[in-house]
C-alpha cells in the first residue's frame, strides 16, 4: 500500500515541478512586490498588477516615489519566462517611458528597468496575491 501511494505522490510532484518544461502555461496573473534602487533618489518600493487576457498579459505598476502611480503597462509579453513590458512615469517635470524585462525565477520576477534617458536598476518581486 506504501509503494503506490509513494509513487502517486512522487508522480503529481514531478508533474508540478517539470511542468513547465512539456508546455503548461505559466500564469502571472497577480499582485507582485519588491523594490529597486533609481539613481540620484533611492530605494523604490513596486506593486506589479498582472492579468492574464488570453494569452496576452495587462496590468499596472505603482511605486513608493509616486513615479508610477498605476501607470499602465503597455507592449506587455510574456515568453520563454520572461515579462517585457513598457510603462510612463512622470518625473516631476516630464513624462518618461520605462522598459521592464523580467524573468521568472522560481516564485520571484528577477530583471531590470532601463529609461529612455539611460538610467537602470535591478528589480526583483516576489508575488504577494
Amino acid at each position: 500500500m506504501k509503494k503506490p501511494v509513494f509513487l502517486f505522490l512522487m508522480t503529481v510532484g514531478l508533474a508540478f515541478t517539470l511542468g513547465p518544461l512539456f508546455g503548461q502555461e505559466t500564469d502571472l496573473t497577480g499582485t507582485w512586490e519588491g523594490s529597486t534602487y533609481v539613481p540620484d533618489s533611492g530605494d523604490d518600493q513596486v506593486t506589479l498588477v498582472l492579468q492574464k487576457e488570453g494569452e496576452a498579459y495587462s496590468g499596472t505598476i505603482t511605486d513608493s516615489m509616486g513615479l508610477a502611480n498605476e501607470s499602465v503597462l503597455e507592449n506587455a509579453n510574456y515568453a520563454d519566462g520572461t515579462l517585457t513590458a513598457d510603462f510612463t512615469i512622470f518625473n516631476g517635470s516630464e513624462y518618461m517611458k520605462i522598459k521592464l524585462t523580467l524573468r521568472l525565477s522560481g516564485e520571484l520576477l528577477v530583471g531590470s528597468w532601463e529609461s529612455e534617458d539611460g538610467n537602470t536598476g535591478s528589480l526583483e518581486l516576489k508575488r504577494k496575491s
